[in-house]
């Protein structure tokens, strides 16, 4: 059970919303950072119990005076734009620097000059960081990032990892795997895989042969707390770990396992055909290898496709019901 503060920024994403619901069952105050535009949707069944700031990252100054106020003991790093144009230019690049890097040096600089330094940061990297990268994503590869989201975040965990001797702190990175769950928006391709089969409107899949490792978000949110209880001394060792299944389904094995799940007949969801011009570039594949985690962190996700797809499913149908 944590004591004192515990900082979060990102609380409004995804992944935040569910790790802001399992650190308001801890011990000590709980405080988020959210950009004054993010909508709070997610975080209104915890207003009464957890502290929001609504502050961008790139202002320093505000970060700075929020830090020196909360003092915390402990902060996870959340916060990043996940839906940038996948093109690589020069425009893109020099946006992923302002977008990834500089919001976390204005984060880390405050907390490390604290005459009281939290005992661990822990940030949420990702799996796009590997890009070209042999498969599957080892920790201790190079990577070759692919995407302008994938290099922002990959030069932020490089720039941490370079600072790591002058901070009073360790700084951990976990490269999640593609996350998915419940309240995950409707943009992304399992909850849409979901609403076109619970509203029997069909949708095309149009990379079925492309594989991703698929992380419930419980699991991505148990590693994160997980990280954090031995970052203080495991920290100093690492600078980031791989946080994923190490399995990699196509996106036509969860097609079909979402229709049946739904109840609709194999092949409602439509399988784009390999003469598409999207199709025709080879598969894809995204695969972390979850060695690390296991050895040196002693931690494996627990829910498995077929669960997570469930309860997934479950959450919708519920979220349909009460909305009708």
């Amino acid at each position: 059970m944590a004591e004192g503060v515990t900082l979060l920024t990102g609380a409004g994403g995804f992944i935040g919303g569910h790790l802001v619901r399992h650190l308001l069952g801890e011990s000590g105050e709980v405080h988020a950072i959210v950009r004054p535009s993010t909508e709070l949707g997610r975080l209104a069944p915890f207003a009464e119990r957890l502290t929001i700031h609504r502050i961008d990252l790139s202002d320093r100054l505000e970060i700075r005076r929020c830090i020196r106020a909360l003092r915390p003991r402990r902060v996870f790093h959340l916060a990043a734009e996940t839906r940038l144009p996948p093109q690589p230019d020069f425009c893109a690049a020099r946006g992923a620097a302002a977008i990834y890097l500089q919001p976390a040096l204005n984060l880390l600089e405050p907390l490390a000059e604290l005459p009281e330094p939290p005992e661990a940061v822990v940030r949420a990297g990702t799996i796009a960081e590997y890009g070209h990268a042999p498969l599957p994503y080892r920790e201790q590869d190079r990577a070759v990032p692919s995407t302008p989201y994938g290099a922002g975040m990959l030069a932020t965990t490089e720039a941490i990892a370079m600072l790591a001797p002058c901070l009073p702190f360790p700084v951990l990175t976990a490269r999640l795997a593609l996350c998915y769950g419940p309240g995950q928006a409707a943009s992304f391709l399992v909850p849409a895989l979901i609403r076109a089969c619970l509203d029997r409107q069909p949708m095309v899949i149009r990379r079925p042969a492309d594989r991703r490792d698929l992380l419930h978000v419980d699991d991505a949110v148990d590693a994160l707390l997980h990280i954090a209880r031995l970052a203080p001394t495991a920290g100093r060792k690492l600078d980031c770990v791989n946080v994923c299944t190490g399995l990699a389904p196509t996106m036509d094995e969860v097609a079909r396992r979402i229709e049946a799940l739904t109840g609709c007949p194999d092949g409602f969801l439509a399988r784009a055909p390999l003469s598409d011009d999207v199709q025709a570039a080879a598969p894809a594949t995204l695969l972390s290898s979850p060695d690390l985690a296991a050895e040196r962190l002693g931690w494996r996700y627990r829910i498995d496709l077929d669960e997570g797809l469930a309860r997934t499913v479950a959450d919708e149908q519920l979220m349909c019901t009460k909305a009708g």
